[in-house]
């Protein structure tokens, strides 16, 4: 019997806090933000690689400050196509 696969996309950016005192004198402003766009429906990719380039990738995420999913991301954005 196979496990069923869930997708988890990229962590959720966290919201910015409302100024409780502009939000009592001018609700309106801060009530009506424009609602940001659906982020794009994500799909997962697996890969055989070599343990040597893992790790080389998982070194310069660390030093980078970012995950490996988020390094690869990038790098396959900038040479297959532009975000949408």
């Amino acid at each position: 019997m196979s496990a069923k696969k869930v997708n988890f996309g990229k962590k959720p950016e966290a919201l910015q806090p409302v100024d409780l005192e502009q939000w009592v004198s001018d609700r309106e402003s801060v009530v009506s933000q424009p609602e940001q766009a659906q982020p794009e429906k994500m799909k997962r990719l697996t890969l055989d690689i070599p343990e040597s380039l893992h790790k080389a990738i998982k070194r310069q995420a660390v030093d980078a400050g970012v995950t490996m999913a988020d390094l690869l991301r990038d790098l396959l954005e900038q040479h297959y196509g532009t975000k949408q």
